[in-house]
């Protein structure tokens, strides 16, 4: 069966803990999925302004024929400047249509000292997805939904800013209902990457993690 083909572009809240390699090691560990192909364009800090002007990530996009693109703009980008996000979105999904690929939006966390911007990613990436047609995979909406129900919940790396393995696991779930629209619930929360550990959660906080992202995807539909 040919695999899905995802690329994703962002930056840290993409790459670190190998979040797109969580996915697909999600995807591995069920028979029922199709295979997944992740790869990303990715650096520091960067925004979708940034990627916009950079000739690697608009080459990445025509390299090859992606089932879907994800855009991840900085976590400050919507609370700064939703003006400059929806301009750059819009311009990078036109190169993503051209190639006949599907746009998700990642709608990012808040900082866990700011909890209150959280309403300001949710109305910022759902209003931009609507207009463009794109996916929502709404990660931050997701880890809200986790912290209500358990505030004592440690998703955020001790700089309050990132994911920690936790975060980056509920991340994987969402895009994982996203992409299949189907339940992570029982998959492993135990994930490697070349015999490198990703996360390793108890089978209760996995469960949860996993319910939390299938009923906020789901919910949106």
């Amino acid at each position: 069966m040919a695999a899905y083909q995802v690329l994703f572009i962002g930056n840290s809240h993409t790459y670190l803990h190998h979040m797109p390699q969580m996915v697909v090691r999600l995807v591995e560990a069920t028979n029922l999925a199709k295979p997944l192909n992740a790869e990303q364009v990715t650096g520091k800090g960067v925004s979708l302004e940034w990627h916009w002007h950079s000739q690697k990530t608009r080459d990445r996009i025509k390299a090859k024929k992606w089932d879907y693109v994800v855009l991840q703009d900085r976590s400050g980008g919507p609370l700064e400047n939703k003006a400059t996000m929806y301009k750059h979105a819009r311009l990078l999904d036109d190169e993503i249509k051209k190639q006949g690929a599907g746009t998700i939006l990642y709608m990012t966390w808040a900082n866990r000292k700011r909890p209150e911007t959280q309403k300001i990613l949710t109305d910022t990436y759902s209003r931009i997805s609507r207009e463009l047609g794109a996916i929502l995979a709404p990660v931050g909406a997701a880890w809200e939904n986790s912290l209500k129900t358990d505030p004592d919940l440690r998703l955020h790396h001790s700089d309050d800013r990132h994911a920690g393995p936790a975060g980056a696991y509920l991340t994987a779930c969402v895009f994982y209902t996203v992409l299949y629209r189907s339940s992570p619930q029982g998959l492993p929360g135990t994930l490697y990457l070349d015999k490198r550990l990703l996360v390793d959660l108890t089978d209760d906080k996995a469960a949860f993690l996993q319910r939390v992202a299938f009923e906020t995807v789901t919910s949106l539909r």
